[in-house]
């Protein structure tokens, strides 16, 4: 009886967990000109199939094919993504003249739309696309810039400026951009930075996963602490490395290299659970598969389009990390009790471990197929 629940369970969490989203999965950046201003916008594939596919499912993905049989389709609903208003007033509005489509490396949705250029001072841009994703935890960084030209004509230099940045969600989904050159820029907050630490770590279910799978064999408070802490130590080592771009590695690469790690801890714990002992040398292994995770934590920030200045990517980066860790440790006071009481029961390490590790190790191998386009 214990053994059907627990695998009827175990069916509508991977259910809910296969089809779960990182809630940032669109980015843009705004940058104007005299002449133009332009939004280029980079959208996960999932994202795409459901903002721009009416009849896509949860699972669909919007790559080659399928732009090449709903180009106008994908092209109108990109275009009508953000609304602009030049100047205070909501009647001025500026209107869409074109779009560009294509695909980046990890075969996302790489747009960039084109607008005529502000008369006034004054621009506010607004994100519009939020009811048709009909989901409040998905969100987008919006990074604006600026560029004027100085000088001759046969001498004249480019400068880009940085005038603002934003995380848009659904409850705030307006920027308003002052384009005086006497503007003072402004940036995401330490708070905003802090939230989307916590918004990723809490909805992203590959790392919780991974975390989860490493503590339900532990047998002590002691070495659950241990396992926690190489987690926070490796992922914070190359979280900071790939933030200052001192390590680079393809997206793709990573988020496999992630659900590969989630797999081998859950065969590993059904192959120790046979003989009823913690894994040797757990939290070795830990910190190895914690460098690779960290290095998705800073796809995540590098995406909500960070500052060049060194100076400047402190206080994001720390807020970032700050906000992961911070999650990460209350969930880890939330279910650490809970585990350690369940120990004392036979039946939870006869049948609960097997049955969660057997779930692991299936979600590690969806989402590795999953992220090799495999399907």
């Amino acid at each position: 009886m214990y053994l059907r629940l627990l695998f009827a369970l175990l069916i509508v969490i991977m259910s809910y967990v296969c089809n779960a989203h990182e809630p940032f999965e669109i980015t843009a950046n705004t940058h104007i000109t005299a002449e133009r201003i332009t939004i280029s916008v980079l959208i996960t594939d999932s994202t795409a199939a459901k903002l721009c596919l009416p009849n896509a499912s949860s699972t669909s993905k919007l790559h080659e094919v399928e732009l090449a049989g709903a180009r106008k389709e994908v092209e109108q609903c990109v275009m009508e993504m953000f609304v602009l208003h030049d100047g205070e007033s909501q009647k001025n509005l500026l209107v869409a003249k074109s779009v560009s489509l294509g695909f980046n490396e990890e075969k996302d949705l790489d747009a960039t739309i084109s607008y005529p250029p502000a008369s006034s001072g004054k621009l506010s841009i607004k994100a519009v696309y939020f009811s048709k994703l009909n989901d409040p935890t998905y969100g987008s960084t919006l990074t604006a810039t600026a560029s004027a030209t100085a000088g001759a004509t046969a001498g004249a230099v480019t400068k880009n400026t940085f005038i603002a940045q934003k995380l848009l969600t659904v409850d705030d989904p307006q920027i308003d951009l002052s384009l005086a050159v006497t503007q003072a820029p402004t940036q995401a907050s330490f708070a905003e930075f802090y939230r989307l630490g916590i918004h990723h770590i809490i909805t992203g279910y590959d790392h919780l996963l991974f975390l989860a799978a490493l503590l339900v064999v532990c047998l002590s408070l002691r070495s659950c602490l241990v396992i926690i802490t190489a987690f926070t130590l490796a992922h914070s080592i190359t979280l900071i490395l790939a933030t200052l771009k001192w390590v680079s590695i393809p997206g793709n690469l990573v988020e496999m290299a992630i659900a590969a790690s989630i797999m081998f801890v859950g065969i590993e714990n059904l192959w120790r659970a046979r003989r009823s002992q913690e894994p040797q040398g757990r939290w070795l292994l830990t910190f190895g598969f914690g460098l690779i995770h960290g290095l998705g934590f800073a796809s995540v920030l590098l995406d909500a389009g960070l500052p060049s200045s060194g100076m400047q990517l402190i206080a994001p980066l720390l807020a970032f990390n700050l906000g992961v860790e911070s999650g990460q440790l209350a969930i880890a006071a939330i279910v650490l009790p809970c585990l350690l009481w369940l120990r004392k029961y036979p039946w939870f390490t006869a049948r609960v471990v097997p049955g969660i590790s057997i779930m692991v190790v299936a979600a590690g191998l969806y989402w590795l197929l999953e992220r090799m386009d495999i399907f």
